[in-house]
């Protein structure tokens, strides 16, 4: 990695390896419907699609009420993914 006077200068291979940096916070309604539990995660996804498709797809029952994006992250290790 390369470095200029005021940051540091990633090659383009690197822009790849980035990723964002989400807060999801959800609501849970239990069956009972007066129970609620809330519930807050925080990923780092490529795109805030794949972060509402992951949780629409593994956790169903979870209401988003909330995306923020924190900033971004550089992926050291792509072993695992939102799929």
């Amino acid at each position: 990695m390369a470095k200029s006077k005021d940051r540091d200068v990633f090659p383009s291979s690197d822009h790849s390896r980035r990723a964002l940096l989400v807060e999801l916070k959800g609501e849970k309604i239990a069956e009972d419907g007066d129970t609620t539990t809330s519930s807050t995660e925080i990923f780092a996804a490529l795109s805030l699609e794949e972060v509402i498709a992951y949780v629409r797809s593994r956790q169903p029952s979870i209401e988003i009420t909330e995306l923020k994006v924190l900033g971004q992250v550089q992926v050291l290790s792509s072993s695992e993914h939102l799929r």
